[in-house]
């Protein structure tokens, strides 16, 4: 009887304990909080545990629903993850992570059209979410339906040029299909969004190897050129924008250098902006510019491309110029690159 009384007493203190830490203030938006520490420590069970508390404080909130189902998702229990999306894509006030994260439970049950449908509805109601054209490029990826994927990124780009994400995923895109011109324009604007991470580096030496690719191209055609009749003028922004490079190819002679491109990239906005910029403007040229006019071209270029060239070379000229690359590292840290709307022309 003893026993019993001492097990009934420790378990209405626990009931009572829990209850006072309740009131003591671990609203839904505390325990939401502590879930998302758990989950990106990746203790997925705790996280589970305390979005399902949070859920009982505030039954009606989506966003905890919508986590709690992205928690499954990451521990790999889809079946509990789909049953807790499912009901929210119905609801009105379902937001754009909603559908990717639907999207990306039903890809991973190999549920190619309930994938579809979740992230094309998403599109539907939030036409201009990169993120949502960047998943759906991701859902016709694992389809083997790269084509698809390239031009539903591109719509990304077209819809909500601000979202990074598309620019990394169609570089490596059209590097691989050797379409290197816009390779090389579509890396630039991921670096210059983010900068300092294993993507940032694998983008800019994509961008150095296919202005080699592309100079490459360029000089074949100056051969071709002598066997058949005057091209007619550049009209299009890709035409207009090959055709300055390969006016300047002569630039490069020799090989392609971090110190020839800069040159080459100088000589590229003077050309660009006497000729074009009016027809074709673009946040990226004038963004180059606006390190040209602060002293930082050199710097930038460094920063681009010295390391896949020689990496005791730049060093060498970093060193030297310490006060330089301060200063623009400062700058660059915080003047990212922000893309406008109706500045896009890859159709």
């Amino acid at each position: 009887m003893r026993k019993l009384a001492l097990l009934a007493f420790l378990l209405g203190a626990t009931i009572q304990l829990t209850a006072q830490n309740t009131d003591a203030g671990l609203s839904g938006k505390d325990l939401y909080e502590n879930a998302r520490t758990y989950l990106q420590k990746g203790d997925y069970a705790n996280a589970i545990m305390v979005y399902n508390q949070a859920i009982q404080v505030e039954p009606k909130n989506l966003i905890y629903r919508r986590e709690l189902a992205h928690a499954y998702f990451l521990q790999g229990d889809m079946t509990h993850a789909e049953a807790m999306v499912k009901p929210l894509l119905k609801a009105e006030e379902a937001d754009p992570e909603t559908y990717l994260v639907a999207c990306k439970i039903y890809m991973k049950m190999n549920n190619s059209e309930e994938a579809k449908t979740a992230i094309n509805n998403g599109i539907e109601k939030f036409p201009k979410q990169g993120e949502l054209y960047e998943q759906k490029g991701q859902l016709y990826t694992s389809l083997k339906n790269y084509k698809e994927a390239a031009e539903v990124w591109e719509k990304g780009i077209e819809k909500d040029p601000a979202y990074y994400m598309n620019y990394y995923n169609l570089t490596k895109s059209y590097y691989f299909n050797k379409q290197y011109l816009w390779a090389i324009i579509y890396a630039e604007h991921f670096v210059t969004m983010e900068s300092f991470s294993s993507r940032s580096e694998e983008m800019k030496k994509m961008m150095f190897e296919s202005y080699k690719f592309l100079f490459a191209e360029l000089n074949n055609l100056e051969i071709k050129k002598k066997s058949t009749k005057a091209p007619k003028e550049p009209d299009t922004f890709n035409e207009c924008y090959l055709q300055v490079l390969d006016n300047l190819k002569n630039t490069v002679t020799g090989g392609v250098t971090t110190e020839n491109l800069t040159m080459l990239r100088v000589r590229f906005l003077l050309e660009w902006n006497k000729n074009y910029a009016k027809s074709f403007p673009m946040e990226l040229i004038d963004y180059q510019q606006r390190m040209i006019l602060n002293g930082f071209f050199d710097a930038y270029n460094t920063w681009l491309f010295g390391r896949l060239e020689n990496e005791n070379s730049v060093k060498n000229w970093t060193q030297k110029n310490a006060v330089l690359m301060n200063s623009f590292d400062k700058y660059f840290r915080a003047n990212k690159l922000q893309p406008k709307l109706d500045q896009y022309y890859h159709h």
